[in-house]
């Protein structure tokens, strides 16, 4: 299992919602160490990750949980969301690459036909492609002060 630390920050009768901080707060990332999610989290400049999740737990918000998946799992997502966007945009460039041969523009059109081709699959993978994830939620009996833990709001 993969787990990382979480907050819950709202609870209803059949869900929680999870927060995951920002992986600056990982000790592992700022040695330059980490599993790289905190240079994608500084490109899009996103503070934390949020995660709705059957509530199965006798938790409150304000608590914390650790969460764990399966490798091959997340391996699986991970393909779908990262792999099949950039296999549409390498297929859309070779066919905007042979659909103007011998045109000037012929590069502009394969970067052009790469970029829609990687909209269009992003979306679709998004909206259509959810994998299960099965995720473990367990809840923490005390407030963790690892490097990778929330404070108090």
């Amino acid at each position: 299992m993969i787990w990382q630390l979480a907050r819950v920050v709202d609870r209803d009768a059949d869900r929680l919602t999870l927060a995951f901080s920002a992986p600056e707060t990982c000790e592992r990332c700022a040695r330059g160490a980490g599993c790289g999610a905190g240079v994608l989290n500084r490109m899009f400049t996103r503070h934390e990750s949020r995660l709705v999740v059957p509530a199965r737990l006798a938790v409150s918000a304000g608590e914390h949980v650790r969460v764990g998946l399966e490798p091959g799992h997340l391996a699986l997502a991970a393909g779908l969301h990262y792999g099949l966007p950039l296999a549409a945009f390498l297929v859309g460039a070779a066919a905007g690459h042979t659909a103007v041969a011998g045109s000037p523009l012929r590069d502009a059109a394969a970067l052009a036909f790469g970029f829609v081709g990687f909209i269009l699959v992003a979306r679709f993978v998004s909206r259509r492609l959810q994998p299960t994830l099965n995720p473990v939620v367990e809840h923490l009996s005390c407030s963790p002060d690892d490097t990778n833990s929330f404070s108090s709001e």
